[in-house]
């Protein structure tokens, strides 16, 4: 492997060992938002709220938290290239949240939400072989097969 072809990235943290392994990196964008909901006669109401947006799709999904990551060296052929911008990335999130606080919360006007933390991260998967010699694809945090 030439050093051109070598990457340096963050990759959501996972409990498995990597090094032996190969693996595929799928990008996702990770935002924290603080959120100020305006309420009629009382103080804002101020939310914290954690969105994922896949990079590849462009679909954002909420999440629990703000994954933990680490920085590794990986083959640039490994990296699945992100075909969504980071503006087009952050739209989408404040849609979704947009969404859900209507469903949460009787807004009356459009809150105010502000980026905490953004980070871009990679999402690996890895190929493992089983004992009846099958092949499966397993999500490196959930630890899932993919089928």
């Amino acid at each position: 492997m030439n050093n051109e072809d070598v990457r340096v990235l963050r990759v959501i943290e996972t409990p498995y060992d990597l090094e032996d392994k190969n693996v595929v990196c799928y990008p996702q964008l990770v935002l924290y938002f603080r959120i100020r909901i305006f309420r009629l006669f009382m103080q804002p109401r101020v939310v914290y709220s954690a969105v994922t947006v896949d990079l590849v799709k462009g679909e954002a999904a909420r999440s629990n938290k703000f994954p933990r990551s680490e920085a590794i060296e990986i083959s640039e052929a490994a990296v699945i290239p992100a075909l969504t911008t980071h503006e087009a990335a952050i739209e989408e999130a404040e849609k979704l949240l947009l969404r859900w606080l209507r469903h949460k919360y009787k807004i009356y006007k459009i809150p105010q939400m502000d980026i905490v933390k953004q980070r871009e991260v990679h999402k690996v998967f890895f190929y493992a072989q089983l004992k009846n010699n099958e092949t499966v694809l397993i999500d490196s945090v959930k630890g899932l097969e993919m089928q």
